[in-house]
């Protein structure tokens, strides 16, 4: 930064800077609901890209099909779907490298152009973990001409992280013809992340990231 403020920590690592916003919780809450779930944002969130919506299930649960609504400018809310039938409850949050004016005192910081990049009303989110080795557990029929192949990693659910669903609603390419579908399963009971992929000709190899972060007020 050529002026302006820069804060950096003991480790110098960057905490703040008035060029840059950090990565902000904008909106957080709990959802609930059968065979999936369908939530709202409080407001809409005005970034270009879709904001990264992060959820933690209260019980082992499957999700798939997860989808952020809206368009650039204003998003709207996320849904995704579980398994027919089976109850579903959580919490949430939304993120983005995006401030708002929330404080009515205190420190707050704009670029250049006048937006917002930090104001200390707001709960900044942090990056907690990175998945993207995994171990294969092999492939089962589904019954209707598809294979569901699943992979898990050293990924323990009882640390309070939250998952980001946007790589989730990403489908993954068949070996040669059709594209698969992803399923992130929730497995409390053996504390672990099952990735499941279900489709016609899919690779036994598999290598979307799977990331987590938690809210820090």
């Amino acid at each position: 930064m050529p002026y302006g403020l820069l804060f950096t920590n003991n480790n110098d690592v960057v905490v703040l800077d008035s060029e840059f916003s950090r990565l902000v919780a904008l909106a957080r809450g709990n959802y609930s609901g059968s065979g999936g779930a369908s939530v709202g944002f409080p407001f809409a969130i005005t970034t270009q890209e879709p904001p990264l919506v992060f959820v933690r299930p209260a019980q082992s649960n499957t999700l798939c099909f997860c989808k952020i609504s809206g368009s650039a400018g204003a998003w709207t809310g996320f849904s995704f779907t579980g398994i027919a039938g089976v109850f579903t409850s959580g919490s949430w949050f939304c993120a983005a490298f995006q401030s708002k004016e929330a404080a009515t005192f205190g420190l707050r910081l704009w670029e250049g152009s006048s937006k917002v990049v930090f104001d200390n009303g707001t709960a900044c989110a942090q990056f907690t973990r990175t998945l993207t080795s995994w171990t294969y557990l092999g492939s089962s029929p589904t019954g209707q001409g598809t294979s569901r192949l699943s992979w898990t990693a050293y990924s323990p659910l009882d640390s309070g992280d939250y998952m980001l669903i946007n790589n989730i609603a990403m489908d993954v390419a068949g070996l040669t013809s059709r594209q698969g579908n992803q399923y992130a399963v929730w497995d409390y009971g053996n504390n672990r992340l099952v990735m499941q992929v279900v489709g016609v000709d899919i690779s036994a190899s598999y290598y979307t990231p799977v990331v987590f972060a938690k809210p820090i007020s």
